[in-house]
């Protein structure tokens, strides 16, 4: 490997070994383990038909994300740009740059603490209910559940208002519209016309609440805050309309899924459960332990064991714009540039027993968190890392101090990996409120 620090654009201009292996739909995990091992931290493979340099381990990562900056960009289709517009995601260079810049405050650590009550408003609900009857299907309630998180901190609409409603109806058309037909046969779809209307009628429902938040929004939100940052912004920048969208389907979809392998776990570890259900306790007593640091090192080892084992995102595509090294090989522009963000978390000099869910490796300071890929790295880094966190920890809490996680029907065993990681079947989900010391 090159030096992290100083890619070299003189790199030779050998491709990268190509990567024949089959099975990426059913088994990534393996496919990608088996051609780092056969090539090192870069390779070819066809990945949906298309040939693509994949780079993994820790070291190709970090070589990755030092690089990326003017030489990759984010790799979105068309039907993508169709629906988000001019997102986050979608921008480069000083659009990209200053967009960034406006989103950060209202989503960092320092803004978390507003959001504590009405996150834990929005979820004691549905977890009393999970205590009382249980769910038919986890991964369902819980994209449920993310999504009214992620309106009432966004948009500040509270479970109880006509617009949670008019907002429910109206995302997951659009949410739907993301699964249409890539390229030029979406114009087909009856479902990506109905995004696209959904889109519109989304945009309507941003500005009226972005007119009410001088005054009218409930208390925290983090749209007061967005309004006043993108009030002056350059067009360059993006409307602030669709970094809305980007963001609530990043916090509802990754969110989801991330919770869902959280209690997952948590239902198969009766120690780490034990432990973290103490931590619940003190967190009911004292919300504001969710985001102080430190405070809730079991939870929080619990979550970054699922980071590792259960990233949501199987693949992060780029496309080179410019000659960049990597590897030692020269990618030429134009090339497809995948990395999964799991790459490095199952190397088992970094994390022995990886395929293993022990959350006690980070509890005892055998494992980093600063080794964990799971939002990316480098110039496209997630902004809503630190409140997707703070939505994890505070579903977990209030679970757990309702009852011991329980799955009856056993854990899944069927799995889909795209567009988030997440059981194909129905998992039913209950809370024992047996007491679990």
């Amino acid at each position: 490997m090159s030096d992290p620090t100083t890619a070299d654009d003189s790199a030779p201009d050998a491709l990268p070994p190509l990567h024949a292996a089959g099975g990426f739909d059913t088994e990534p995990f393996a496919v990608l383990e088996e051609g780092h091992r056969r090539y090192g931290p870069v390779f070819r493979m066809r990945v949906d038909g298309v040939e693509t340099v994949l780079v993994g381990t820790w070291a190709g990562l970090g070589e990755l994300f030092a690089a990326e900056r003017g030489r990759l960009e984010v790799l979105n289709t068309p039907l993508v740009h169709d629906l988000f517009g001019r997102a986050l995601f979608d921008l480069t260079g000083n659009g990209h740059s200053e967009a960034r810049r406006r989103l950060r405050p209202a989503l960092s650590g320092r803004a978390l603490p507003a959001y504590v009550p009405a996150l834990l408003e929005v979820i004691a609900p549905v977890t009393d209910r999970w205590a009382q009857a249980g769910t038919g299907d986890l991964h369902h309630e819980m994209r449920e559940l993310t999504g009214t998180m992620s309106a009432r901190v966004l948009l500040g609409i509270a479970p109880w208002e006509a617009d949670a409603a008019v907002f429910a109806s109206a995302f997951e058309t659009f949410v739907a519209a993301t699964t249409a037909p890539p390229g030029p046969a979406r114009f087909t779809a009856v479902r990506y016309w109905a995004g696209r209307s959904a889109r519109q009628r989304l945009h309507a429902l941003f500005a009226r609440r972005a007119r009410m938040s001088a005054g009218g929004v409930p208390e925290g939100s983090a749209l007061p805050g967005l309004v006043s940052a993108f009030a002056d912004a350059p067009r360059q920048a993006g409307p602030l309309a669709d970094h809305l969208l980007a963001l609530l389907i990043a916090a509802r979809e990754t969110t989801a899924s991330l919770v869902t392998w959280c209690l997952i776990g948590l239902a198969d570890d009766w120690e780490h459960a034990r432990l973290a259900a103490a931590e619940a306790r003190a967190v009911a007593a004292e919300p504001q332990l969710l985001v102080a640091r430190e405070a809730l090192p079991v939870l929080t080892s619990v979550l970054a064991e699922t980071l590792r084992l259960h990233a949501p995102n199987l693949l992060s595509m780029r496309q080179a714009v410019c000659p960049v090294a990597l590897g030692g090989h020269r990618i030429e522009p134009g090339t497809r540039v995948a990395y999964s963000p799991s790459a490095g978390h199952f190397d088992p000099d970094t994390f022995p027993e990886p395929d293993v869910f022990r959350p006690q490796r980070f509890l005892a300071g055998l494992a980093s968190r600063s080794r964990l890929r799971a939002f990316g790295g480098g110039a496209h880094a997630c902004l809503g890392r630190p409140l997707a966190e703070l939505m994890a920890l505070a579903v977990m809490a209030c679970a757990l101090d309702r009852g011991q996680p329980q799955l009856p029907a056993g854990p899944p065993t069927r799995i889909s990996y795209r567009p988030a990681k997440a059981p194909i079947d129905p998992l039913p989900f209950a809370l024992d409120q047996e007491p679990t010391s």
